[in-house]
């Protein structure tokens, strides 16, 4: 979370000494982050835990600067933020006394994207669409931790702990709808799409690239500077 609000605060002086500001708006985003969980080591983990991917769904948070080339296109700067931690244990195994075997699963996941945006009818109507696309740098970290069953020889490990801690690169999709009330002020819907892949650390040795993608759906203020 320090990470996060070093990142978002730098990225406000930035954009707050820019002078490019008299063309642009900021944008102040919230909304619901839906992994795809399309990597080995998740559906190794939703196998044999007491998990789904409802379970890693969390808050999204955003904040966009936007500055308008033209009527009909613009250049962005997104930083992001998403955190869940999920307490679990095996499915279908337990210790002798018929306690569960417990094993916890957290991921945090803080962004930092460049877009451009397309207006099709332009951006200074009542009501207008957008679409954009971009890439960016995506910091993750990925921790498990808890009591691991060997399945090689059916033997439980307590307190074991296995984290990734990587910034890997990637690249979303987006679209949206904007009501514009007034000359400085709007709200929006968006959708957007991010595709993440990166490497684990040896803890996780064995297993393949780990995905972070996924779909966020959001809601947010616009205020037009």
């Amino acid at each position: 979370m320090k990470r996060l609000l070093f990142a978002l605060s730098l990225l406000s002086v930035v954009m707050l000494s820019s002078p490019m500001l008299h063309a642009g708006c900021l944008n102040l985003k919230i909304g619901l982050f839906y992994p795809s969980m399309n990597s080995d080591l998740w559906e190794d983990n939703m196998n044999n835990l007491a998990l789904n991917k409802q379970d890693m769904q969390a808050a999204y948070y955003g904040i966009e600067y936007e500055y308008f080339i033209n009527q009909n296109v613009s250049f962005t700067l997104e930083g992001g933020y998403y955190e869940k931690e999920h307490y679990t244990f095996y499915r279908d195994y337990e210790y002798e006394d018929g306690s569960n075997i417990n094993q916890n699963i957290s991921l945090e996941m803080a962004s930092l994207e460049a877009n451009f945006k397309i207006y099709p009818i332009g951006y200074r109507q009542r009501f207008y669409p957008y679409l954009g696309a971009g890439g960016g740098i995506y910091y993750w970290k990925y921790k498990q931790w808890g009591d691991f069953i060997d399945f090689t020889n059916d033997t439980v490990s307590e307190n074991e702990y296995a984290e990734s801690s990587v910034y890997s690169p990637g690249f979303n999709v987006k679209g949206g709808m904007v009501m514009r009330f007034s000359r400085g002020l709007g709200v929006f819907v968006e959708g957007r799409y991010q595709y993440v892949k990166g490497n684990l650390s040896s803890a996780f040795e064995g297993f393949e690239k780990f995905d972070l993608s996924g779909f966020a759906l959001s809601v947010g203020m616009s205020l037009f500077l």
